[in-house]
């Protein structure tokens, strides 16, 4: 199941609005993809294994953005 902290802004993910989800997701779905060019502005962390988004390669990168895309999108709200 879902770690509920945001990656970007330290709230649950259930006390996101759908438009907060849709803001959050698509912000971290673009630095976690490109984590150099925004390494400089915000060092993330992954919230499915942890690590930090540089310490990733391509692979694991997509791997962890996909999921937490899945678990967000189980969320009902």
């Amino acid at each position: 199941m879902i770690k509920t902290t945001c990656p970007l802004c330290d709230k649950q993910m259930v006390e996101h609005t759908k438009s907060q989800i849709e803001k959050c997701l698509w912000t971290f779905v673009r630095e976690a993809r490109n984590p150099v060019a925004f390494a400089r502005i915000n060092s993330r962390t992954c919230p499915e294994c942890e690590k930090k988004m540089l310490d990733h390669n391509p692979s694991q990168v997509n791997e962890c953005v996909n999921r937490f895309i899945l678990d967000v999108e189980s969320l009902e709200i």
